[in-house]
This record gives structure tokens, sequence and C-alpha cells, in this order.
């Protein structure tokens, strides 16, 4: 037990940095939709991005221009309780938000949180289910018909029973997906190729087991075992078969968290991207995310032997390359390629690790040419891209 409350701390410095935080609070949210747009307003077309910028008291959304950008738009301020942010997902036409907040005034982040979603267009807001777990962040259908989101039970012996709903985004009508009586943790991860099964992760006292649920709701069952701890940070590749994600790994020297991947059949077995690609041993590793080609994992890392750029793993090949330009000084984090993979949305830290991560900026670095800040004022979190006239 003493080992895995060391390292739930270890992933908690972790999360800051890859993933944000969105804290607690006591207090209703209250959707403001669409604001006025800016002076520098966004181009109609071309390749753009939407952010969240974290706030006390209320998070901004954001679309800005992936070649300038400065010109940027509010997209929808989203008032929320003293420090519990938002968590939020574009759907895959890019037409729509859903965004998760706590809702009654006196109630629980892990009960009582609130799914709402957001027309990009028109700035309507419409409430889709409540009851939920506010941690988990919501994640599409393929078709964008629907959502999944977690709804918990009551405590059990170790943890609590825990669930994954399918709620149809046009009249919040649900199905219940898989259930566990006494789970620490359950997360949505994603759609199988074909649609038929949603992928989710479990965090049991005997580790982190990725597992696969029927669309239909009558099966569900555990494939892999990815850790013999909590892992986290897991993305699900472009072909929807495999999974990167951090875990702890014990070496010579050290414990530190590293990247792995895994192929979500029965039976899979993990694989350290270190033991593929010489030169990733050193230091800890930050949120893996796939290129679009399907080959290849982008992974942050710690700047123990001086400033680094974010690492870019060749399955395949076995081939380390850094992705450019870095930063002048600290760590990339990264947050997601562009559909095309000629952009990286990457987290940027002035600082030297996950305890001291320092000054935070959101940054577009496009391969090979240049970086541009797209904002600076800390908690920041890609939400997703648009292209041409999707919004």
């Amino acid at each position: 037990m003493r080992t895995l409350i060391a390292f739930l701390a270890l992933v908690i410095l972790v999360a800051l940095v890859a993933g944000g935080c969105n804290g607690g609070g006591d207090a209703s949210p209250t959707p403001t939709g669409v604001a006025t747009a800016s002076p520098t307003g966004v181009p109609e077309e071309g390749l753009r991005l939407l952010y969240k910028e974290f706030g006390s008291e209320a998070d901004v959304i954001w679309l800005a221009s992936a070649a300038e950008p400065q010109r940027r738009e509010k997209v929808a301020e989203v008032e929320h309780s003293p420090d519990m942010g938002i968590s939020a997902s574009l759907s895959p036409d890019g037409e729509r938000i859903v965004y998760l907040a706590l809702g009654p005034a006196d109630g629980d982040p892990a009960l009582d949180a609130q799914a709402w979603l957001v027309e990009l267009d028109s700035g309507k807001t419409e409430l889709l289910a409540s009851d939920l777990d506010g941690a988990s962040k919501p994640v599409w259908s393929p078709d964008g018909s629907a959502i999944v989101v977690r709804r918990n039970g009551p405590q059990a012996q170790i943890g609590r029973a825990a669930s994954l709903l399918e709620v149809d985004v046009s009249d919040g009508s649900e199905t219940l997906l898989m259930q566990a009586d006494d789970v620490l943790e359950l997360f949505p991860i994603g759609y199988s190729p074909d649609g038929a099964s949603l992928y989710f992760a479990q965090i049991v006292l005997s580790g982190t087991h990725f597992g696969a649920a029927a669309a239909a709701g009558d099966s569900s069952q555990l494939l892999v075992q990815a850790s013999d701890e909590p892992a986290r940070d897991w993305h699900l590749s472009p072909d929807g078969t495999r999974v990167t994600y951090l875990a702890r790994q014990r070496t010579d020297d050290r414990i530190g968290i590293r990247a792995f991947v895994v192929e979500l059949v029965e039976g899979g077995e993990p694989q350290p991207l270190s033991d593929l690609s010489e030169g990733l041993d050193v230091g800890d590793h930050f949120n893996p995310v796939w290129h679009p080609d399907g080959e290849r994992i982008a992974v942050g890392r710690t700047p123990d032997d001086g400033f680094k750029a974010a690492a870019l793993v060749s399955l395949a090949e076995g081939e380390l390359n850094e992705v450019t330009p870095g930063p002048e000084q600290g760590f990339d984090v990264p947050a997601s390629w562009s559909p095309e993979g000629d952009y990286l949305a990457v987290r940027s830290f002035e600082g030297s690790s996950a305890a001291q991560p320092g000054r935070e900026y959101l940054v577009l670095i496009e391969l090979g040419k240049g970086r541009q800040t797209v904002a600076d004022r800390g908690n920041l979190e890609f939400i997703g891209w648009l292209i041409n006239d999707s919004q």
C-alpha cells in the first residue's frame, strides 16, 4: 500500500504537467455561450485549434489560427466554482463541444458533475446528463452521435462502484456499457476501428488493465494488464488497435515514469518505448501521443541532459528523432498532432521537471520551421483541431 501511495504522489506531479488540473469546488457551472469575436478574428478557412484557458472563476475556450495564433476568438466562457475547471472534448465533425463541470452548489465532483453540449456556430448550450464523475473526460463515438462518460456508485471495500455510459447527444438517452463494483478508477479510452467496442482503462489494487465493452452494452472483458501499478495518459492509435501510455518502470539506477505501447488484444504484451529506441531511457516521460501515420509516437522528456525537445520514436525502425525546433530552455509536453502531421501542439515548460515545471506556454511547432506561442497564462488545455469550414 505504501508503494501505491508513493506512486500516486508521483503520478499527481506528472498529471499537473501532462494533463492540467481540474481542482475542486462547490458551485454550479453557468454556461455563457459564445462571446463576440475579437478584432483580430480567425480566418474561416485553414487549420485552426481550440484550447481552454483555466481561470479560478471561469474557463475560456478560444479558437486560434494555426498560421497566426495571435488571431483568436473567444468561443465560450464557462463560469465555475473556485478552482474547478471544466473538461472538454471536440466532436469528430468539429461542430460541437461537450464539457463536464460540477453541478449542484453543494455537490461532490465525483458524483454530481454535469455534461453540457455547446454548438460552436450558434453558441447554443444543452444539458445532456447529470450525476457524473467530473474527472473523466468525455469520449465521442466515431460518428459523433454519442459521448461516453463515467457515473460513480457507492463506496466499496477498496474503491467504489463505477460505470461507463453512452449518452445520445440528440436526446440524452443513456446506454450502460459496463459496470465495475470495486475499482480505484475507470476511464473510457476510445472506440475500436469498427465502432463495435469501447476500450477502457480500469485501475484496481493489482494495477491497470485495458479492456473492451460492447457498444450494445451486453458484454465486457479485460484484455491487457498494462502495469501492476496505476497508469495514465493513454492514447488510442489512429487505427484503433494499440494504446500508448505512461507507467512506472524500474531500472537499474532509478524508478521513473516511462512511455509504453501495447496491442489491444487478449494477452497483449506492453513494450517500453525505451526498449524500441536507444536514447529514450533517461529521465521521466510525459504524455505520449500518436503521429497521424500510426507508426510514430511523440513523447516529452525531462531535460536531464540539458534542454530537450520532445522525442519522436518510430515503432517500426526504432529510430529516435527530436521534434524541432525545441524550446530554448525547459521541455515540451506533446498535446496533439494536426491531422496532416505538420504541426504539433505542445505544452512547453521553462523548468526542469514535473516537480519544478516553471512557467507554462501553449506552443505550436511547425515541424522543422518554427515555434509560435499560442497562450501563456498557465493551466492550458488543447481541445481539438478544425479545418476549413468545419466550424
